[in-house]
């Protein structure tokens, strides 16, 4: 009997110290700083994470705005993250010093093997690094050498012309088409020379980037729930699998370098490399090798890949509204004629044209989130204190869809970047498809100009149709690994020659 007695209290312990421990964890889960912006209770170890819609996180971050506030916190694991739900708000706090730090990403480090390159640094190394990208880049598109950089564009469109040609009239995935493109041209802007599609070297880069960007999206949850790297096994997380993509595209990049350090240029002149190369034979401070190679893998893993799905979002949403489409080619047809190609200069006098481009990144929003920012001391924000290192996240549809800003919100409607006259309109309030203020996208220019020479080009050339028996559904792709941008769901296009 005393054994029973002594085995029931055994119990009976075990179980208060488990239901102590939930309750603490629960606590943990929900208790947020003095004078915090509030939001929902969170669930021990995980947080709100269940309740969150990754399919859409914006608009779930948006129905939490209206309880909230525009200024709320949601804990993803055990971390308290603060929203910011307005375009007011997102514009004022990412202007300011204050929320220009970066947090620890699981993700973007393990990918760079620890805080390197633009993406994941932050203070004084950060802002080296990118006012150099940003300026380089800048100035190879509107400096002395911005003709050359227009001819590499047309070159790839050329050939990206060439091949579709062999696919008119019938049902096309043009994702891998296009891709060569992009990463072509990164190619000559990174290192000053491009490859043929052919060539070992470019499937090696073209797969880290794939690989290398499907285990960023499955790992992206590590960075608020850490422990599941540990406790997960190898089939979830892929771990090795990543390591050995990124450990390979490390040697890449480094053997570049080390080309670019030899004696011979062959036909490379003035990339990125020899400019970066530059400042580290100049001793600038937290220029090096290893931040180099760093800044050339980002390049190709988020540039790529970010141009990459919003020419898939163009062709889509081109495809489904013919009528928007036929606007766009009637303007080019009327200001460009038949003799020649479009071109950067040609923007300012196509009003429509540029209004569908705009309205394609307003509409696909593909980064509802963007990355996370930080704040780098305390700050007393809008009658809240958010203490050093809180991670700050906009909620860029929010933005993207308000009425407040746009018309018809749910609606592609390119009348939404014209004024009454018809004429462009420049500098339209909720809109920030490159993010904002201090950590504003650096290939901003290089992505605005690629963009617009790509699709319109190709309307030139093509109309863009959906297959027979298409349901023209604009709907998001979600599979874990598809990437960390609002992907469009697989689709495929019929391309008919317009001459």
């Amino acid at each position: 009997m005393k054994g029973v007695k002594a085995e029931m209290s055994a119990f009976f312990l075990i179980g208060v110290a488990f239901a102590t421990i939930l309750v603490v964890s629960i606590l943990k889960s929900s208790i947020r700083p003095r004078n915090f912006p509030p939001g929902p209770v969170g669930l021990p170890l995980v947080g709100h994470i269940p309740f969150i819609d990754v399919k859409n996180v914006g608009r779930s971050c948006k129905k939490l705005g209206k309880k909230y506030g525009d200024i709320f916190s949601i804990f993803l694991g055990s971390k308290c993250v603060v929203v910011l739900n307005s375009w007011p708000l997102i514009k004022e706090a990412f202007s300011m010093k204050e929320f220009s730090g970066r947090p620890g990403m699981f993700s973007g480090t393990f990918f760079q093997k620890g805080k390197t390159g633009v993406s994941t640094t932050e203070g004084d190394p950060w802002e080296a690094q990118r006012n150099f990208l940003h300026s380089h880049l800048l100035n190879l598109v509107k400096g002395k050498g911005s003709q050359g950089f227009h001819d590499i564009i047309m070159d790839e469109v050329s050939d990206l012309k060439m091949e579709l040609s062999k696919k008119v009239g019938e049902p096309i995935a043009p994702s891998y088409i296009m891709n060569i493109g992009i990463i072509n041209i990164l190619w000559t802007v990174a290192c000053g020379r491009r490859l043929h599609v052919q060539q070992q070297e470019f499937q090696s880069v073209y797969e880290c980037i794939e690989k290398i960007t499907r285990f960023m999206s499955a790992a992206a949850i590590m960075s608020f729930m850490p422990f599941l790297s540990r406790l997960l096994p190898e089939s979830i997380t892929k771990m090795e699998k990543g390591r050995y993509f990124r450990d390979r595209f490390v040697a890449i990049s480094e053997k570049w370098i080390e080309e670019h350090k030899s004696d011979y240029r062959g036909n490379r002149t003035g990339d990125l490399t020899d400019a970066y190369l530059a400042k580290i034979k100049e001793s600038a401070p937290h220029f090096t090798e290893k931040g180099l190679g760093a800044m050339l893998r980002e390049s190709f893993v988020i540039g790529a890949e970010s141009q990459s799905v919003m020419l898939r979002w163009a062709v889509r949403i081109l495809s489904v509204h013919e009528i928007e489409q036929g606007k766009v080619q009637a303007e080019i047809d009327h200001v460009i004629g038949q003799e020649r190609d479009v071109s950067w200069e040609d923007a300012q006098n196509l009003p429509y044209t540029r209004a569908a481009m705009a309205e394609i990144q307003r509409f696909a929003d593909i980064a509802p989130t963007a990355v996370a920012h930080k704040t780098m001391f305390d700050v007393e924000f809008h009658g809240y204190h958010l203490p050093k290192g809180t991670a700050v996240v906009a909620n860029l549809t929010s933005c993207h869809r308000d009425p407040k800003y746009w018309e018809h919100p749910e609606t592609f409607d390119p009348e939404h970047f014209l004024d009454a006259s018809g004429s462009f309109v420049e500098e339209k309030e909720g809109f920030m498809p490159y993010g904002w203020g201090k950590r504003r996208c650096p290939g901003e220019d290089l992505a605005e100009i690629e963009f617009f020479l790509i699709v319109t080009n190709l309307l030139k050339a093509f109309v863009f149709r959906a297959p027979q028996g298409d349901k023209k559904n604009l709907g998001t792709y979600y599979k874990s690994g598809t990437g960390i941008l609002r992907n469009p769901k697989p689709f495929y296009v019929v391309l008919d020659n317009r001459d």
